[in-house]
């Protein structure tokens, strides 16, 4: 009889761990609800704002650029970058031009792709003198009077701030050479902007196309 009792205490007592283990798996098979009342990623603050950036986006003047224009952004920051040199201006100070900025915007949502370069909206010359950091037009002329970046082919030289006055000179202002959120030399953009036109690196008109 002992030994009868003793198969029945071990047979009970296996089958009491069999079903403590079932429980077990259960538990951690179950679904778990994401705990949102701690700070961190899994913050109520957080999720509120993931929500909040989904959907049609408003532009306005106060709008902060960097939740979208995060590259241009972080190029505040980054000392290689022009940009880091004007990090303590609002965004609108350069990119003054709301109407056109608005225009841009409509339409947008949240997670659409950034455009890497300004094709609807310019940025105003005034704008880079306004501040008085820049001096005028004719201070930096006088500054880069012997400046021979923009040397063609045939070795003709000319001042970067004092182009010949033409329609097609108009267009450009300061963004055309100096590209403040990339780490690009300006000897280079400023190259590149001439031969947008100049295709064949000679400053000299009317000798390609006649």
């Amino acid at each position: 009889m002992a030994h009868v009792s003793l198969r029945k205490i071990v047979l009970a007592s296996a089958v009491a761990g069999v079903i403590a283990l079932m429980s077990l798996g259960t538990v951690g098979c179950a679904p778990k609800t994401a705990d949102l009342s701690e700070t961190g990623s899994g913050s109520q603050a957080e999720a509120d704002e993931n929500a909040a950036m989904t959907g049609d986006f408003a532009f306005s003047a106060d709008t902060d650029c960097t939740t979208c224009h995060s590259t241009e952004g972080d190029s505040l920051g980054d000392a290689t970058m022009p940009a880091s040199n004007h990090a303590t201006q609002e965004c609108t100070t350069c990119h003054s031009d709301i109407d056109s900025l608005a225009t841009a915007h409509d339409g947008v949502q949240f997670g659409d792709k950034t455009p890497k370069r300004l094709k609807k909206t310019t940025i105003d010359t005034t704008a880079c003198f306004s501040s008085g950091c820049h001096g005028s037009q004719e201070d930096l002329a006088a500054k880069t009077e012997s400046c021979a970046v923009l040397t063609d082919t045939n070795g003709t030289v000319v001042n970067p701030h004092a182009l010949p006055e033409n329609e097609d000179h108009a267009t450009i202002d300061c963004g055309s050479c100096h590209s403040m959120h990339s780490d690009d030399a300006v000897e280079d953009t400023a190259k590149k902007a001439c031969k947008g036109c100049h295709h064949m690196d000679v400053y000299e008109c009317n000798t390609c196309h006649e």
